[in-house]
Formats: structure tokens, C-alpha cells, sequence
């Protein structure tokens, strides 16, 4: 068995993206952000949105200066705006709603961090986590289904207990306050993205094909 990973436009996806211009008109200038990228949808309740809605509320309610911009929509948006209102900090969470290819790298350049909360091993190749570490940003990603697989505990983000929004909190905060830590993090998600450039993947694919076409021609 040979396995050849998913793989991330990093030119695209890239550190130079600017998202100032994105920050000015959602208003976050000047805030730390907080990016979730994922369908709202029943099938993707394990994605762990609610999980990190009530992280936010404690770091809120800790004096933490964090918004959240929320990518994505579905059957169960209106459910994690109730929620939001339910933990007061419906003016700190942004839903943006379905976002274009074409606008989707202006958002994880305006954000610091990516999260990906998922709650359960449904969770499978976390393809949002190269894109962000191929835009120069560092996530944090629950330890369950393929995130581990991508997700370098210390290395270009931190691995963290699924479900735990104490543990998911304090991960955050502790990044937030480290800018050397974001800046390593940052730095060394790039380098690993580079490596699932498509490109590289498409190469990788094409020698498979050749040596099973070979494989056979020589039966």
C-alpha cells in the first residue's frame, strides 16, 4: 500500500496574502483573531465549533482580548448563534458565512491562529490546517482522526485533548501571549506545507502510476 497525502496550493496559500484590508472591514483591527473553517451542517457537528464557542467565553471572560471569525455555514448555523448569545460573546464572533476559493487565503492571513476543535475521530485529513500553516499560521488541533497526522505537537502548532475547552483555552492564551512562539511555529508550518505542495504531490502520483504500469508490463 502506498499513501500519497492531500495536497495545498502554497502559492495561493501564502505568507505575502495580505488580510489588513479584510481585518478593516469586519472590524478586528487591532484584536487577535481566532479562525474555524468548516461546514455548519449535522454531518459536521464533530468539527467541535461548540467546543470553541465556549473556549472563547472563558478567555473573554479572563480579560482576553479574541475574536472569532467563523468560515462556513449550514442547517446548524443558527443553533452556534444562539450559542454565542447564550455565552455573551455574540459581539466577539464573527460568522462570515460561505467564503469563495478566491477569498478564502485573505481570510487565514487575517487571522493568528487556526483552530480545529474536532471532538471525535470523524475527523479525517485536516486540509485546513496545511492551508493555514502554508499561509504562515500556526493552528491548534484536537489530538483524534488525521489532525495528528499533519499537526507537529511544538513544531507548527499544538495538539491538545479533544472536548477539553479548559485545556483548549489556556492553549490558546498561551500562544497568543508568545509572539517568538508564534513567529517558530509560524516559520516551521510554511516549511511543512511546502512539502505537500501540489506539485509535489502530482509528481509523487505520476512515479506511482509509472512504476505499477511498469509492474505490469513486465508480467
Amino acid at each position: 500500500m502506498v499513501v500519497i497525502p492531500n495536497g495545498v496550493d502554497t502559492t495561493r496559500f501564502n505568507p505575502k496574502v495580505s488580510g489588513e484590508e479584510l481585518r478593516q472591514r469586519l472590524r478586528l483591527a487591532g484584536h487577535r483573531v481566532l479562525l474555524f473553517v468548516g461546514a455548519l451542517t449535522q454531518w459536521h457537528r464533530y468539527k467541535g465549533l461548540d467546543v470553541l464557542l465556549s473556549a472563547v467565553s472563558l478567555l473573554n471572560r479572563a480579560g482576553e482580548d479574541v475574536r472569532l471569525l467563523v468560515v462556513g455555514d449550514g442547517s446548524l448555523a443558527p443553533e452556534y448563534r444562539s450559542l454565542a448569545r447564550s455565552l455573551r460573546i455574540s459581539e466577539e464572533v464573527i460568522f462570515a458565512g460561505e467564503v469563495s476559493d478566491g477569498d478564502l487565503p485573505e481570510y487565514y492571513a487575517c487571522a493568528d491562529i487556526l483552530v480545529v476543535p474536532s471532538k471525535d475521530p470523524s475527523e479525517g485529513f485536516g486540509l485546513t490546517i496545511l492551508e493555514a500553516n502554508a499561509s504562515g499560521k500556526p493552528v491548534i488541533g484536537s489530538n483524534v482522526g488525521g489532525i495528528p497526522s499533519v499537526i507537529q505537537d511544538g513544531k507548527n502548532g499544538r495538539l491538545v485533548p479533544p472536548n477539553d475547552l479548559s485545556i483548549l483555552a489556556e492553549s490558546i492564551r498561551q500562544l497568543l501571549s508568545s509572539h517568538d512562539l508564534m513567529v517558530e511555529l509560524s516559520k516551521a508550518g510554511r516549511q511543512i506545507a511546502e512539502r505537500y505542495d501540489w506539485s509535489i504531490v502530482a509528481e509523487r502520483t505520476e512515479r506511482l502510476y509509472e512504476s505499477v504500469r511498469s509492474t505490469q508490463g513486465n508480467v
